[in-house]
């Protein structure tokens, strides 16, 4: 393979509108991929009529440290709406509007539009429910500028997904709660890790994003965005009125202390008054294992903050005590695992030797499947989610700022007719630049992948015309002839 021929471009037309630098990037990655990834085409995605770029997402979209990340920022970039999660949302939406498609110019902001909405697609439907979740808070991140969250923050477990527009300057950025549902779905959350989340880590707000998904036999035909939020001034009321709050508030206070605690705590969002708050939260039935016993005896001091006062001995200490606790745990989950083992075994010897068992099948079934979640799930917290139906965030309302952000269509008759009026918008060169750029893709991984010489060579010549089409396609501009001055 000729390597001069194919830098010609990258050294050339680093400047071209349509990203070459990802192309080449592209190419590099692959190499390590299955032909019949190359392959594969799917039907009500733009790929299938227009020969673009292909991008994988991944949870690496919501990692400002990715090498990845300059890239996926590249190409978000052209959705509007700057600070404003609701207006990047509308953006998306307009793109997808056939009468302000044919309305479009910008053959690059098409192309990058065009390859947001596969990417959107592919996370909700190239995974599975679980994978679905976590990937989309990648999406979400890189829509927004913003980064995923993964560990402990402020040694709490974080109820934020993501934190949008991180990358923009100026704050921290935006935390948001990010539900992924099908219709009709419950939004649910942590008691505990909300009130961790509010008192121990001093946080005032949390954004909830829900997305419910509408799904065909095609895939996600559908998507409606909602957004609300609770902070220090509504939490008490949001909790009486989704499903089990009531019970999780349960706890030995009077209502109206409590009320005039959150209307302090409201006002000025002090340790003292997050101390005096969690005195009489840690004391609510909801309220399992969380921070704040601790929280309060080291005088509102969060876990963080704890360690950075402690001298190397404690530390030290500190350490293995926790490396106790984790080699207790471990011995614990072992027996609970052994003790299932050990009776669903007795359970097989008694059918097996036809004893007669007092218990019904269905007695005995149930009974086993307790004694599994009881030990299998020892650690969970228990009777600590809340649960929000629809009609109960809509009563809400003003209360929580319950908000429409708009419905994302992605059925198929959407997505043949927009490719339909962008491939005429994409006619002439910049279907050639598209489709050259894919073959030259193909036949740089088909050259490294062949065992054969013959056909490792038929690649090479092949990607060679490739990159010469594309060439000529661009030395056509004047601003990338080869005697153009510099603009």
């Amino acid at each position: 393979m000729n390597k001069k021929e194919l830098s010609y471009i990258k050294e050339n037309h680093t400047d071209a509108r349509f990203d070459l630098d990802f192309l080449f990037e592209m190419i590099d990655e692959i190499q390590n991929l299955d032909q019949s990834e190359l392959l594969q085409e799917e039907s009500g995605r733009f790929s299938f009529s227009i020969d673009l770029p292909s991008m994988s997402p991944s949870e690496a979209w919501g990692d400002p440290s990715s090498q990845d990340r300059d890239q996926i920022l590249k190409i978000f970039s052209v959705v509007r709406g700057g600070r404003d999660m609701r207006a990047k949302i509308s953006d998306i939406n307009k793109f997808l509007d056939p009468k302000a498609a044919r309305r479009r110019r910008s053959p690059g902001v098409i192309i990058n539009m065009m390859m947001v909405v596969e990417a959107l697609q592919a996370t909700l439907n190239d995974f599975n429910e679980s994978a679905a979740g976590f990937v989309f808070e990648g999406f979400m991140a890189a829509l927004t500028g913003g980064k995923q969250i993964a560990g402990k923050v402020g040694g709490t477990l974080p109820i934020e997904d993501f934190v949008a527009f991180s990358d923009y300057g100026g704050d921290a950025g935006v935390p948001v709660s990010l539900k992924l549902l099908t219709i009709g779905g419950v939004t649910k959350g942590s008691y505990t890790n909300l009130v961790d989340y509010l008192l121990v880590r001093g946080q005032t707000s949390i954004k909830y994003l829900i997305a419910f998904k509408y799904t065909t036999e095609q895939g996600v035909g559908e998507l409606q965005f909602w957004e609300f939020e609770v902070n220090t001034s509504n939490f008490l009321d949001f909790f009486k009125g989704v499903g089990g709050g009531l019970d999780l508030l349960r706890g030995e206070y009077d209502w109206p202390d409590l009320y005039r605690a959150q209307e302090a705590l409201a006002k000025d969002n002090s340790k003292e008054n997050r101390v005096a708050m969690g005195r009489m939260l840690m004391r609510t039935s909801g309220y399992k294992r969380g921070l704040l016993p601790a929280f309060i005896e080291a005088g509102g001091q969060n876990p963080e903050e704890v360690e950075a006062g402690l001298s190397p001995e404690e530390r030290e200490e500190r350490e293995l005590a926790a490396q106790k606790k984790a080699a207790k745990k471990l011995r614990d989950a072992e027996k609970g695992r052994e003790k299932v083992a050990a009776n669903i075994a007795a359970q097989q010897a008694a059918l097996d030797s036809e004893e007669p068992i007092a218990e019904s099948f269905h007695q005995r079934e149930k009974r086993i499947m307790s004694e599994e979640d009881s030990l299998l799930l020892e650690g969970e917290k228990e009777g600590s989610q809340w649960k929000a139906t629809f009609p109960q965030l809509q009563r809400l309302g003003d209360t929580i700022g319950w908000t429409a952000y708009g419905i994302i269509d992605l059925s198929q008759q959407r997505i043949d007719e927009l490719a339909e009026i962008y491939s005429e918008k994409l006619k002439g060169d910049v279907m050639v630049l598209l489709t050259e750029a894919k073959n030259l893709a193909e036949n740089i991984g088909a050259y490294y992948r062949e065992k054969r010489r013959s056909k490792a060579t038929a690649a090479a010549d092949t990607a060679i015309q490739s990159t010469e089409k594309i060439s000529d396609v661009l030395e056509k501009d004047p601003r990338y002839a080869k005697d153009a001055e510099d603009v």
